[in-house]
């Protein structure tokens, strides 16, 4: 098999992260902690004040919400060494996450990506893992300009 290897100063990177995002109308975060076995970095309860601003619609969240991510855990400008923190502690254990979604939970993994040219890479082995914890992934793309005088681009 391949090794494919992760390159924390990824050139084409100005920066990532990964979240973990589950969401419930009837699980709270103490509930989805407990079921697979990991805390989150971020959480709220449905019904908790979301703002405090008057002229928002939403000032309340309507679902309970999970969140683990990966900002504060790596600086790495590699978005597979962040999906490899994921797959080692939230997305281990599949039967859990299962169960998440036996009892109406919605997850996903959310990518934010930073780049000047190119894009981000996923292995095979992080494809399998996420398949098997049966999560989608989706990227949020933010495209930077080139450094000015830096005449290395292809373009």
């Amino acid at each position: 098999m391949q090794s494919y290897e992760i390159d924390d100063h990824y050139a084409t990177c100005t920066g990532t992260y990964a979240t973990l995002r589950i969401t419930s109308e009837s699980m709270d975060p103490d509930a989805i902690s407990a079921l697979i076995g990991c805390e989150p970095t971020r959480s709220f309860k449905k019904g908790e004040q979301r703002t405090k601003r008057s002229d928002v619609n939403n000032r309340f969240y309507p679902r309970h919400g999970w969140f683990y991510s990966t900002k504060d855990l790596s600086e790495s400008r590699d978005c597979r060494r962040h999906l490899e923190i994921l797959l080692a502690r939230p997305l281990k254990d599949a039967g859990g996450l299962e169960g998440l979604r036996d009892r109406g939970c919605e997850m996903s993994v959310a990518i934010m990506y930073g780049y000047t040219q190119g894009g981000p890479t996923i292995s095979p082995d992080q494809m399998r893992g996420l398949a098997d914890a049966g999560v989608e992934v989706w990227w949020d793309l933010y495209h930077e300009p080139e450094i000015q005088g830096d005449e290395s681009g292809c373009c």
